[in-house]
């Protein structure tokens, strides 16, 4: 077993084991040839075939598709904007304007997450002694830009240093761990997102989250764009509602 995969946080330890155990004799590699199933081998291998060019067909139509918006964006924006405005007034350049501003706020919202999560993990993770707590930090921080992953990295390396016999520097990763991610999902999230979305701080909160529990990852940027746009429709609506009632007075 490479040096490096063995070393590697929470996978490493479950890889080592079960080949210093089968591997270790020289005769150990054909006994455990002769007891496998060619057919289940067989049916693995497709499985995983299968699998890498799914999702490789997918990457390469998402680069794809990229490089075409790159290039024709600007055009499609001008196309569409008109079409709005056709379809539904002037009031289409003001809709435009307030998803596009959403869509940045929650992409900005998602790398500022990642940041502040990395580096308060890696400073957490040290506080707390964890072995190698920069390259845990970084995984957190990653993982951290969805909502609610950022505790699975938090999880495996307890669990790892519970299985090391260090539980009491489990616990303070524990505990430093989800305080850092609260933060960063409950108040960097929104406020970053705030500036784009121009709603309370609540009203941000359920549109990252239920967006994300609704759609997912896209969800994350759908969220706060239909809560930006209804915001707009209900502040339009309530300044028509009140002209109406200012026009039927006496």
């Amino acid at each position: 077993m490479p040096d490096w995969l063995a070393g590697t946080p929470a996978i490493g330890p479950w890889l080592t084991a079960p080949s210093q155990q089968q591997l270790a004799s020289p005769s150990a590699l054909s006994t455990l040839t002769q007891h496998t199933d060619p057919g289940a081998l067989l049916g693995w291998a497709q499985s995983l075939g299968q699998f890498t060019f799914h999702h490789a067909l997918i990457v390469g139509f998402t680069v794809l598709l990229l490089g075409f918006l790159y290039r024709q964006g600007g055009s499609l924006a001008r196309q569409l904007t008109g079409a709005l405005r056709q379809a539904i007034g002037e009031q289409a350049d003001r809709y435009v304007e307030v998803g596009t501003r959403a869509v940045r706020a929650s992409v900005n919202s998602m790398l500022a997450v990642g940041l502040f999560d990395g580096i308060a993990t890696a400073v957490a993770y040290a506080a707390a002694g964890a072995p190698r707590p920069l390259l845990w930090a970084a995984i957190t921080g990653a993982l951290a830009a969805v909502p609610f992953l950022g505790y699975a990295a938090v999880a495996a390396m307890a669990l790892q240093l519970t299985l090391q016999g260090l539980s009491a520097t489990a616990l303070w990763v524990v505990l430093l761990g989800c305080a850092v991610l609260l933060a960063g999902d409950k108040v960097v999230r929104p406020m970053v997102a705030r500036g784009g979305v121009q709603q309370p701080f609540v009203w941000v909160l359920m549109g990252c989250i239920g967006g994300f529990g609704v759609l997912g990852l896209s969800g994350l940027v759908i969220g706060p764009v239909v809560l930006s746009l209804f915001g707009e429709l209900w502040d339009q609506w309530s300044r028509e509602a009140v002209d109406r009632h200012m026009a039927a007075l006496p």
